[in-house]
């Protein structure tokens, strides 16, 4: 780190005297620079980006020195001998590549300098960036997705990894920083927050934490929040370096929705009920939604198949209750979010000769299967008995909430 600060310090001295010979008119050029000062390299490839301040008139040029205890050719490769800045943009993009198999016991550090200005432009104070090769002891830290959107709330992680792609657990805890892009349309503080701040704790013994982001507000236009992880001595970025999140707010279920199917008949088979037994309908079984807010709605249940003796068939009005975790067995039992709606007038007993007529709670949410929009119903408050279908299991648990019937609709258009 000496050697580094030595070295940048050399570099900013020799800018200043240089910017200081200038002439005036030089220094009213438009300025060309790389975007951040210091990078990390573990695996794979890392993306300098080079900003201009005005487009180029034509496609430009601008070569590159490098400096260093890392080597060209021995410890990474370019992907191009100079930068093209086309015209009309003011963008460009340099990548880096590790060459795995030199990978040794020790750091390489590496100076990426723009060498000179293509004509019409001066260089910028920040004409120059180090890079940290790491060695084969370094750390990854990435996101574990790289899309998400929050509705009312969400929670996203991030995990570690060592060079060989094992799992990293940290010793102590630690923490890391979260960074908006500029390129975000979402302000944070109107349309979203971030719960406990914009960073992520990783608790000791573990190799992966999480962060919240709540929803505030839905705006046209103003909806995409790309965050990266913030640099780290010791730690490279992974596969997954940015996370780009939707601020969709709350599903809304406005429409017809026809049956298409129990989406988890295993878990019952599993737990010994007679899938046989279990409820059926066809494409011509139908809900609908109306209404254009997600606080409440006029379901109107067209059904001639098994649903009607838990829905019935009249029209009625329902209410959001909250935002709420159901567990999800069929994947690994992780929580999922989804709203919960009351419904009045349901017979919880799911059967066409057991009755009970009251107010129930079933779980909806919007999802993507095949490329078309699907409505999941979560359908936990019900009590079968007798010769029902799940009634043995009701009979053991005194509830459905880990035998949820999983029902997807499609969307009539």
């Amino acid at each position: 780190m000496k050697k580094l600060g030595h070295y940048l310090c050399i570099l900013m001295s020799m800018t200043f005297i240089l910017a200081s010979c200038s002439s005036d008119d030089n220094q009213r050029l438009p300025q060309i620079y790389i975007d951040q000062p210091f990078y990390t390299l573990a695996k794979g490839s890392i993306e300098l980006k080079i900003k201009a301040d005005q487009a180029p008139l034509t496609d430009v040029f601008i070569p590159v020195l490098f400096g260093g205890t890392a080597v060209e050719g021995v410890d990474f490769t370019v992907s191009e001998p100079s930068i093209l800045l086309k015209a009309g943009e003011t963008e460009a993009t340099f990548t880096l590549t590790r060459i795995e198999e030199n990978i040794g016991d020790e750091n390489k550090e590496l100076y990426v300098n723009l060498q000179k200005a293509p004509e019409g432009f001066s260089l910028g104070l920040m004409n120059y960036a180090s890079v940290n090769l790491l060695n084969n002891n370094g750390i990854i830290m990435s996101f574990e997705n790289s899309t998400g959107k929050v509705g009312f709330s969400a929670d996203f992680s991030i995990k570690l990894t060592n060079m060989k792609g094992g799992v990293y657990k940290v010793k102590v805890a630690t923490t890391f920083d979260i960074e908006v892009d500029e390129s975000s349309t979402a302000i944070e503080g109107v349309h979203y927050e971030f719960v406990n701040g914009a960073q992520v704790v990783v608790p000791i013994n573990k190799n992966k934490g999480s962060f919240s982001i709540k929803y505030l507000k839905k705006e046209e236009g103003k909806d995409k929040l790309i965050l990266r992880l913030a640099n780290k001595d010791g730690y490279a970025i992974g596969s997954n370096g940015t996370l780009t999140v939707t601020i969709s707010g709350p599903d809304i279920f406005t429409g017809t929705w026809a049956f298409d199917k129990i989406t988890n008949l295993d878990l019952f088979e599993m737990y010994g009920e007679d899938i046989s037994k279990a409820p059926k309908g066809t494409p011509s079984d139908r809900i609908t939604f109306e209404g254009d807010s997600y606080l409440e709605y006029t379901f109107t249940p067209d059904l001639s198949g098994d649903l009607k003796n838990y829905f019935g068939t009249s029209p009625r009005k329902i209410t959001f209750k909250e935002e709420g975790d159901k567990s999800f067995q069929e994947n690994s039992g992780a929580n999922v979010k989804v709203s919960i709606l009351e419904i009045p007038d349901v017979n919880v007993k799911f059967s066409t000769t057991h009755k009970d007529i009251r107010p129930a709670l079933v779980g909806f949410r919007l999802i993507t299967v095949d490329s078309k929009e699907v409505l999941e119903c979560t359908l936990d408050d019900y009590e079968p008995q007798g010769e029902d279908f799940g009634a043995m299991i009701y009979e053991f648990m005194s509830s459905m909430e880990d035998a949820p019937l999983r029902i997807h609709f499609s969307k009539v258009e």
